[in-house]
């Protein structure tokens, strides 16, 4: 790690020259010069949010699953077409952008060191090394989910375990899983005991935006997803159920605030009119009734959409848990998927599989509909009716996860950790439990929210056995978190459980991608853990991962 982390770090801040080592040099901006109160303390804790990053991380899992195919913007992509080699720039992504992190964290926690708060400051500062920790815990889990084996298994090798602010000649050995989860136990321990209220700049943060920071859902819904991967069910189940009844936070409707537009599509409808979709920021006409209903639908503030679309163009908080905020023009992480916007004439990147597409067609049962066929799929998307034989410029499934916020085509807030999510977690740790009824409630109530026809009820799940249970889990997990970077752990961990032997691409799409070579891959494929980039292992001799 030592030389690709730090450095990025000194593009920042200048310490000394290489050929000046151990000299202070006159007017040297260092840290026992930065961090001299609280005041630069929390100044630079605001700059530790901005290095915060999982997009390295979503589109990765998108594009070694089955969630996305080749668009027309491109022609083929390495990492799509399962090619993974040691030098690979998403895994070497993945890597520095989470060790940035650490290393600006650890920053602050060593700069607090450097002075002593009075007592009137010192709730602002524990809990600004409360944040620091937090997210140094975070970025530490996200390093042990892509490059560890087996998450599970405290004794194999997982990553570096960075504590600490290293210099750029020293080596850092891999640790073990349970070596870094001892640090992150501890930090969020510390978190825990005291975080107080975040400030940005000088402001306490309000209550509108506390979802930005690390706060007590962000701890709750973090060890919940923690205990679950590492299978310590009963944990998960406590913190899940923690952020269920204290977050605040509900799942967020599907359901039009007002009379449905009656030209509003079924969600298995085979065909919709595109007359008029092109029509990004302007209304089409009314003879386009089907258009209008979803261009009313599909604006940045669209006060006639569900909370749940309105959650997505960060007009609301919805039932987003912690979010990383993303302005206007600053990381446009929209643009992995579709160069200047997610509509057709956007210049889709990579467009929808298949069979992610075919599972929002389906009805969710009891009359009612899904509406994340019509969130997640811009309304200028080109649908086959024959997928099997159709090209990658005649059918486009636009993906419109993240379709940009008012003044930006481009631009969405991150969304890190969700309500839903935590809905899933407590299912599979009550189906772990042989509490089948009450996972297939958890189901449920995730479906129903998802539902956008007035009266109707979607039919409770029932489970033969474990079995069928972890596999509606997968398949509602695969469905709600598509492109917020679960898919590709989710199949790792929990497929064999559920029955599922890999990923599942649609063969066209796989041949439209010149992704043939293989198809698919099995979930104990050794791509299921990304290998340490090459780049790291030149300058610091770690063990490469099993494949590479």
């Amino acid at each position: 790690m030592k030389k690709i982390f730090i450095f990025s770090f000194l593009a920042f801040f200048l310490f000394s020259c290489e050929d000046a080592i151990e000299i202070v040099q006159d007017g040297e901006l260092n840290d026992q010069a930065l961090f001299k109160n609280v005041a630069n303390l929390q100044l630079f804790m605001n700059e530790v949010y901005d290095r915060a990053a999982t997009e390295n991380d979503l589109i990765t899992s998108s594009l070694l699953t089955d969630e996305v195919a080749i668009a027309a913007g491109l022609t083929t992509n390495d990492t799509q077409r399962f090619f993974m080699v040691s030098t690979n720039g998403n895994a070497a992504a993945i890597w520095n952008s989470h060790y940035q992190l650490i290393n600006y964290c650890n920053r602050v926690i060593r700069g607090a060191t450097f002075f002593t708060p009075s007592a009137s400051e010192l709730p602002q500062y524990n809990s600004i090394l409360a944040q620091a920790r937090a997210l140094r815990a975070f970025a530490h889990f996200q390093l042990l989910t892509y490059f560890s084996q087996d998450i599970s298994n405290d004794n194999a090798l997982g990553v570096m375990k960075v504590d600490f602010v290293p210099t750029a000649q020293q080596d850092i050995p891999r640790s073990t899983n349970g070596e870094v989860f001892g640090l992150i136990e501890s930090d969020l321990n510390f978190a825990q005991a005291n975080l107080g209220t975040p400030f940005a700049g000088t402001v306490p943060v309000t209550a509108a935006n506390s979802y930005k920071f690390v706060n007590v859902n962000f701890l709750n819904a973090f060890r919940a997803r923690m205990y679950l991967y590492r299978k310590n069910y009963p944990q998960a189940l406590v913190y899940a159920d923690a952020v269920l009844s204290t977050s605040g936070v509900s799942l967020a409707s599907c359901l039009f605030p007002s009379t449905m537009n009656p030209n509003f599509p079924a969600t298995s409808a085979t065909t919709v009119s595109l007359s008029g979709s092109t029509t990004i920021n302007t209304a089409p006409t009314a003879t386009n009734a089907q258009q209008l209903a979803l261009w009313q639908m599909d604006q940045w503030a669209p006060v006639n959409a569900p909370a749940y679309r309105r959650m997505w163009v960060d007009a609301i908080q919805g039932e987003s848990l912690f979010s990383l905020e993303r302005p206007n023009n600053r990381t446009n992480f929209s643009s992995r998927y579709n160069t200047n916007g997610s509509y057709i004439s956007g210049g889709p990147l990579y467009d929808m599989g298949r069979t992610l597409f075919d599972l929002y067609t389906q009805p969710l049962g009891g009359g009612a509909e899904d509406f994340r066929r019509w969130c997640f799929v811009d309304r200028s998307a080109t649908i086959s009716a024959t997928p099997l034989t159709a090209s990658r410029t005649n059918e486009q499934i636009v993906i419109d996860k993240y379709p940009g916020k008012t003044g930006s085509h481009t631009s969405n807030d991150v969304k890190v950790f969700r309500l839903s999510e935590m809905f899933f977690i407590k299912a599979e740790c009550l189906a772990r439990s042989g509490n089948l009824t009450d996972a297939a409630l958890l189901i449920q109530q995730v479906r129903q929210a998802r539902n956008y026809i007035v009266g109707a009820i979607v039919p409770l799940p029932v489970y033969a056995n474990a079995t069928a249970a972890y596999a509606d889990i997968l398949l509602e997990r695969r469905k709600e978190l598509s492109f917020e970077g679960h898919r590709y752990i989710d199949l790792k961990r929990l497929g064999a459980d559920a029955g599922v032997t890999g990923t599942d691409r649609y063969s066209q799409d796989a041949i439209n991608s010149s992704a043939t070579s293989p198809v698919n891959i099995n979930i104990g494929d050794y791509r299921f853990t990304l290998p340490i980039p090459q780049a790291e292992i030149n300058v610091n001799a770690l063990p490469q991962n099993p494949g590479y």
